[in-house]
């Protein structure tokens, strides 16, 4: 009886079966979450709202080129509107004196984390989350605070120092979360 009581808990507990190279799907992916990420080989995004209007924004960037990413290029869903950042705010380690910044530098093969600060109310959940950062823009979707936590373990064990990150890739089984899309911008528009 143990036996298959365990049995049945280890399979309850397996993330689903994703054919390889497509997005992340879920039967039981919520509509919204304190938790959303983007994942593809070159960068992954994480926002995880830590208490009510107060959402972090982590980021790991496996690509060779340095990227400028805008605060307010980070527009948060919430329940009734779309809300853009306004600045990002670095932890110093003096909790008087942190950082305010407008725009970060997602320099290759590095990670890093900020509070982002806007009007967010007092949300405890996002619908999603979008970034623009140069021509493209990543789309981030809610994961359940179990995936969430599998994927902050696969993230802690990245080697940033890796030449090759497909092997990374491979062995951390990560997949795609969330969707990448170039932007078109008027030929007029700098």
């Amino acid at each position: 009886m143990l036996s298959i009581l365990l049995c049945s808990i280890a399979l309850l507990t397996q993330p689903p079966q994703v054919q390889p190279g497509s997005p992340q799907k879920s039967e039981s992916r919520p509509d919204k979450s304190a938790y959303l990420a983007f994942v593809d080989h070159d960068y992954i995004f994480t926002i995880e709202i830590v208490k009510p209007g107060v959402p972090l924004l982590n980021f790991v960037s496996m690509a060779d080129t340095e990227r400028t990413l805008a605060a307010k290029e980070l527009r948060l869903t919430l329940e009734n509107r779309k809300a853009p950042a306004r600045f990002f705010v670095v932890d110093t380690g003096d909790p008087k004196q942190p950082i305010t910044t407008p725009s970060l530098k997602m320099r290759p093969r590095s990670s890093f984390g900020v509070r982002v600060q806007g009007d967010f109310s007092d949300s405890r959940e996002l619908l999603g989350a979008v970034i623009s950062a140069g021509d493209e823009e990543f789309k981030l979707i809610p994961l359940t605070s179990f995936e969430f936590e599998n994927l902050a373990l696969k993230i802690n064990r990245v080697n940033l120092g890796s030449p090759d990150f497909s092997d990374d890739w491979r062995a951390l089984k990560f997949e795609l979360i969330g969707t990448r899309t170039r932007l078109r911008r008027p030929a007029n528009r700098p």
